[in-house]
């Protein structure tokens, strides 16, 4: 099997307008400074990451057979921003870990290990004259091992630079999952496939 033969895909909570806006003049105030960057418009979607791999584009269908029945009966995930943080070169915003989002981010990634490839290249990564770097191609490749399960730390990526940044604690719903094809610096480039998360119904009906 080629590297062209396979995608760099992420499962990911896309965020409500409030949360994005934020995120967009967080990263516009790097871009302005770190031209070397990524700016967030229509295809850089600010997102938190639920899991990441490579996988076979042929086994993009199946993929999406296995995250479904994970967010059956998952209702909308209350979260809050409580700062900024950064990583490297990364500037983001922290997501307060939570026991529910927790278990959601487990269990995509038990769900979704039978079809992870081991490794890709940057042909597996969206370009449109943007190519991956080897340090999204490290990170994809690591991501099971080095930031998932006990290492999981969600977080909104805003770009890259140390800007100053003050952030109040910001509490909000995030009701929209996707499965996106990543970009250069692991942006989500194109929505494959988006699912809503639905409050949990009464008179009776079983907790997720």
């Amino acid at each position: 099997m080629s590297a062209s033969d396979r995608m760099a895909i992420d499962v990911a909570l896309l965020l409500p307008e409030p949360v994005q806006e934020r995120s967009r003049a967080g990263n516009a105030a790097l871009w302005a400074g770190r031209p070397d960057g990524f700016r967030f418009d229509a295809t850089h979607l600010p997102h938190i990451t639920l899991a990441q791999q490579f996988v076979r584009r042929a086994s993009l269908p199946a993929l999406t057979e296995r995250i479904a029945p994970v967010l059956h009966r998952v209702p909308p995930l209350a979260l809050r921003l409580v700062g900024v943080g950064s990583s490297e070169t990364a500037l983001h915003f922290g997501v307060e870990p939570t026991p529910d989002l927790q278990r959601l981010h487990e269990n995509l990634m038990d769900a979704l290990q039978p079809l992870e490839e081991a490794d890709g290249s940057a042909e597996a990564f969206y370009s449109e004259g943007e190519p991956a770097r080897e340090k999204d191609i490290e990170w994809v490749r690591q991501y099971r091992i080095k930031a998932s399960y006990a290492n999981f730390v969600p977080h909104i990526t805003l770009g890259i630079g140390r800007a100053p940044e003050l952030l109040e604690p910001f509490e909000f719903t995030a009701a929209r999952v996707a499965l996106c094809h990543l970009g250069r610096f692991c942006t989500c480039r194109v929505v494959l496939r988006e699912w809503r998360l639905e409050p949990a119904k009464r008179n009776g009906s079983l907790s997720w």
